[in-house]
């Protein structure tokens, strides 16, 4: 069994943005990622990937999906496997307009 945890971020920018990277000597599952667009007024655009750091490739999941104001998008069971080092990253359209959760699973994999 694994270690369980939350990660977020609030996107301040339109730059893409880290929100998780997987830990040395670990494998992760991204169980669940919740995308929410706290503006009240406008939808905002955003964009999901994560990078294999082994293959130096990074791979789209999320590709300017418009998120309707004051509303979210909710990758539910997820399953997006990680290995140590890949990382998950997210973009906004507008800076302040949106925030991204994680809900992770973190396996220890032994060494030797």
């Amino acid at each position: 069994m694994g270690r369980f945890k939350n990660v977020g971020a609030a996107l301040s920018s339109t730059d893409l943005t880290v929100i998780y990277t997987c830990p040395t000597n670990f494998t992760a599952i991204i169980r669940e990622v919740f995308i929410t667009n706290v503006d009240a007024t406008h939808a905002v655009d955003m964009t999901l990937s994560w990078t294999d750091t082994s293959a130096s490739a990074t791979y789209s999941l999320l590709s300017t999906h418009s998120i309707d104001a004051d509303s979210y998008l909710r990758f539910n069971e997820a399953q997006i496997v990680l290995e140590s080092g890949d990382i998950l990253k997210a973009q906004a359209g507008a800076a302040n307009d949106a925030v991204v959760s994680v809900f992770v699973e973190e396996l220890l994999r032994p060494q030797g």
